[in-house]
Parts: C-alpha cells; sequence; structure tokens
C-alpha cells in the first residue's frame, strides 16, 4: 500500500504503520509529527517526518 492509503487506514484503527522490510513502526498523531520507535514499541522518537522515498513506496503495512 502506499503511505496514504495505510495512513487512513492506521488513523481509523488507532495503530501504527511500517514500511517493509524495516524493523521500525511509526505511530501517527492527528495534527503533529509522528512517534518513530522499534517494532516492540521500545526506543520512541517523536518527530518523524517521511523522505521523498518514504512518500513514494508501496510498500506500507499496517500494524499494532
Amino acid at each position: 500500500m502506499n503511505i496514504c492509503e495505510v495512513a487512513k487506514k492506521a488513523l481509523e484503527e488507532d495503530k501504527c504503520i511500517r514500511e517493509k522490510p524495516y524493523k521500525v513502526k511509526v505511530k501517527l498523531v492527528k495534527g503533529d509529527t509522528g512517534i518513530l520507535m522499534r517494532l516492540d514499541g521500545s526506543h520512541p522518537v517523536k518527530g518523524w517526518q517521511p523522505t521523498a522515498r518514504e512518500l513514494i513506496s508501496e510498500s506500507w503495512e499496517v500494524m499494532e
């Protein structure tokens, strides 16, 4: 899925997104920057902003 589709679904379901095959996920927050963290939820860092490559990628998925 592209980032727009997966972001809408994740916000509706209050879940995170991830770009395969990377070992990190992002918690999206309405009206704010996202929170980047490891897949297990550890080491959260606020302020994630996607790169141009991430914006055009079709490898995004919704996850817990």
